[in-house]
């Protein structure tokens, strides 16, 4: 009887050492505030929040419709509600949404612009020694970045760069096995990085999101 009570203590043990991680990964998805745009494979728009990646799994709260256009899905007004476990097989991009406090927000004095972040970077993302190129054409501004010591040490593409009263915005991910195998990544991933210029010591300073963790990034402008 013992030993059948000790096995038992061992395999509740056991499920709560699984159950317990992903029941706070669900609170943290629940109670995130930040927005996200989600691209469908099938090319349809939904809008989420808290979208937390895991492996080939993405956990988040969505909208229950999903749209035909981007704009329909930013115009709608639907709240996002519904907890949902999703398949990064059915997702093509992920774009996140400057909250309203960041794009309402006027900063006093000299703001950066476009033609101030131009230029060639080395960057340090929380001891992530890497390189960075920003360009821009027709008003629109991209960019590359790589890290010579992660994964193959390929160029990555930066995606949905932005600058947004005087503040730099880019996604860094993979989320498609394409990415994943160009990279070398171990797993999908979605980093949201945000920045400011200082002209002082031409570089941005900032920060980036890693599964709900805020670390500090800066690049320097090479002269």
């Amino acid at each position: 009887m013992g030993e059948k009570k000790q096995n038992r203590i061992i395999i509740i043990c056991l499920a709560m050492g699984i159950i317990l991680p992903v029941a706070v990964i669900i609170l943290i998805t629940a109670l995130s505030k930040y927005d996200v745009l989600v691209k469908e494979t099938s090319g349809s728009f939904y809008r989420a929040r808290g979208l937390f990646v895991a492996g080939n799994l993405a956990i988040c709260v969505r909208t229950t419709t999903s749209f035909a256009t981007k704009k329909q899905a930013l115009d709608s007004g639907e709240p996002a509600t519904n907890l949902s476990f999703i398949s990064m097989n059915q997702v093509e991009a992920i774009e996140v949404l400057i909250g309203r406090d960041e794009k309402g927000q006027v900063l006093p004095g000299w703001q950066p612009t476009l033609k101030d972040y131009i230029g060639n970077y080395t960057v340090n993302a929380a001891g992530n020694h890497g390189y960075m190129a920003l360009r821009a054409s027709g008003g629109y501004i991209y960019g590359t970045i790589r890290f010579p010591e992660w994964g193959k040490g390929a160029t990555e593409y930066l995606k949905n760069v932005k600058i947004v009263s005087g503040k730099i915005y880019f996604t860094r991910s993979a989320t498609t096995q394409q990415e994943i195998r160009r990279l070398g990544a171990s797993s999908y991933f979605v980093q949201y990085y945000s920045g400011e210029y200082f002209r002082s010591g031409n570089y941005i300073r900032g920060y980036y999101m890693v599964k709900e963790e805020k670390k500090s990034w800066e690049a320097a402008k090479n002269r």
